[in-house]
């Protein structure tokens, strides 16, 4: 389930709406048009497509830069719809967790291949942490953009990257992410780091699932 190779402001703008996607119906929307787009989207939808340079204001297409990658983004919005289907998990989750509830997210949408959208999630909460907390956390973004890099044929990017994330996690005070199962993280990435560090490139790997701890 590799990431397509889109163009920036086309990469951005539905990283934006499937993030938001959890907690939003506006995106939820947004989504659900531009993975069935079956006539105009909804007016809700059609605000929030707008906002982020998918369609014109009042519009009932995609722009027609983004046309060639009319069939990539329709899968990219149903892969983000099934993550954003995790939100009644929620709402074991209290409101002023922020960390939690990016956790939540990321690993929903990790498990769904979306390793950009994790980094993004997992950054806005990074920035306001320090301590051991900001170091688990920056672990877990390093590791997802490994696998970003390897979706996109980067693999000198991926090992290093993931070498550094595993090297954060293994760190890392038990516990430190309550809701993640880090420990499960680091084992389940070794198989993929040791065949990266071995030549430098590696063929396909397949990311292991992110977990909540049980």
């Amino acid at each position: 389930m590799a990431t397509p190779g889109f163009p920036l402001p086309l990469r951005n703008a539905l990283a934006t709406l499937a993030c938001e996607a959890f907690e939003a119906d506006d995106a939820r929307a947004a989504l659900e048009w531009l993975a069935r787009p079956a006539g105009p989207p909804p007016a809700d939808a059609e605000r929030r497509l707008a906002a982020v340079h998918l369609v014109d204001a009042g519009g009932s297409t995609l722009l027609a830069v983004h046309a060639p990658w009319d069939s990539a983004i329709r899968a990219h919005a149903a892969r983000a719809l099934r993550a954003a289907a995790v939100h009644p998990a929620l709402t074991s989750v209290p409101s002023d967790d922020p960390v939690g509830r990016a956790i939540v997210h990321a690993v929903a949408l990790w498990n769904e291949g979306l390793f950009f959208e994790v980094h993004e999630v997992l950054e806005a909460v990074w920035r306001r942490e320090s301590g051991d907390r900001r170091q688990a956390l920056q672990g877990v973004i390093q590791i997802a953009v490994a696998w970003h890099h390897l979706a996109h044929g980067n693999p000198r990017g991926a090992r290093t990257l993931l070498r550094e994330g595993r090297a954060r996690l293994m760190a890392s005070p038990p516990g430190t992410l309550s809701l993640l199962d880090c420990d499960a993280l680091v084992a389940d990435t070794e198989p993929a780091a040791s065949a990266l560090a071995g030549s430098g490139a590696a063929g396909p790997l397949d990311a292991p699932p992110l977990r909540l701890r049980g």
